[in-house]
């Protein structure tokens, strides 16, 4: 099974060893492979400036990074996924109605270069938060990890 990891997961592994041990017992497979986006690899490269993490940390984090396949959004169909589930999450996606009971929201647009790469990719998004709930499963697999289950 492909996963790609939303920051949020990835952030949480680098700060809450427990959370780590828990969510690597649960997923981590020989069979799993884990991708990002590299919009979360700016996002976590941002949040180590202005969390000012040490060097020891800082290392960490690339570690981390470096054991992830990451996936660029400078290709076409992310660009066209990225249009679309925009306009889908507006409301304003002419051949896709939100469904009964959603109603439009903006998403945050790393959020949606997030869901666009998980679209492209096939992936299934592990995320610890609400903000893609609205997205499954017309344009992606959700998982969404209940943190406090994980620490």
């Amino acid at each position: 099974m492909v996963y790609l990891l939303d920051t949020n997961i990835l952030l949480l592994s680098l700060i809450s060893t427990s959370f780590d041990v828990r969510f690597r017992e649960t997923y981590k497979r020989s069979s799993n492979d884990f991708i990002i986006s590299v919009v979360t690899e700016g996002e976590l490269k941002s949040l180590a400036f202005q969390r000012r993490w040490g060097e020891a940390k800082q290392n960490d984090l690339q570690r981390t990074l470096e054991k992830l396949i990451i996936f660029p959004i400078k290709i076409q169909s992310v660009i066209d996924a990225y249009a679309r589930i925009d306009a889908f999450s507006q409301g304003k996606l002419a051949d896709m109605a939100l469904t009964h009971g959603l109603s439009s929201r903006n998403m945050g647009k790393n959020d949606l270069w997030i869901a666009a790469t998980a679209h492209v990719t096939g992936a299934t998004l592990i995320t610890a938060d609400k903000d893609f709930g609205h997205l499954s499963p017309y344009f992606l697999k959700l998982e969404q990890v209940d943190v406090q289950a994980y620490l």
